[in-house]
């Protein structure tokens, strides 16, 4: 059964916080892999993260095409976007400009989302994934990212799922389309844009 939301999530402060939070996601963006912290929103938007909702918050808008994964695709979700995006939201991934996924387990094939055109490759969709976490530990990769935006090779952990490296790399030898990330968790982002070259940390052939 849908729930409406009582509080649901907002800036205090609009003009002030969604110009910090863009301020973060340009910077995880230039500085690829590298987790800075984002501002985060008071109240609730049902099973979307906070971090999520940051994003949306500063991001989306009426000319926005927003898809939400399965677990984020219910009826509370969606009226939170409308409400307080006024986002446009889509069934398909490849229509969407942002897509959100709550979880790395939900997240959709990058093949399935848009890389943007030849002429125009910013017209791709931005995927929004929450509950990463950057931790070495058991279930994450282990990955070499190199890159514009990263001075020496640098070690990149997170528990995206095992065939996501394969994936990504077909991504970045799209450039220049190619679909960026941002991946969030515990009240940090992380910039992953196509031209980010990922490795298994136990594979030495340097990205070109």
């Amino acid at each position: 059964m849908n729930r409406t939301i009582a509080d649901p999530a907002r800036w205090e402060h609009p003009v002030q916080e969604s110009q910090q939070a863009f301020r973060s996601l340009l910077l995880a963006l230039s500085r690829p892999c590298l987790p800075v912290a984002l501002p985060l929103p008071e109240g609730d938007a049902g099973s979307l993260p906070s971090e999520l909702a940051a994003i949306a918050l500063t991001m989306c808008d009426q000319d926005t095409a927003v898809w939400l994964s399965p677990s984020l695709n219910t009826e509370e979700v969606r009226r939170w976007f409308r409400f307080q995006c006024g986002a446009v939201l889509t069934d398909s991934p490849s229509g969407a400009d942002f897509a959100f996924a709550s979880r790395p387990e939900d997240m959709p094939l990058l093949a399935d989302l848009s890389r943007g055109e030849p002429e125009y490759p910013d017209r791709s969709t931005t995927l929004c994934v929450g509950g990463v976490s950057f931790e070495q530990g058991e279930g994450s990769l282990s990955l070499t990212a190199s890159g514009p935006g990263i001075e020496h090779p640098m070690p990149f952990y997170c528990n995206l799922p095992e065939e996501f490296t394969g994936r990504w790399e077909e991504n970045h030898l799209a450039f220049p389309q190619g679909v960026d990330l941002f991946l969030c968790g515990r009240g940090m982002v992380a910039g992953l844009p196509r031209s980010t070259c990922l490795k298994a940390q136990k594979e030495e052939t340097p990205c070109m």
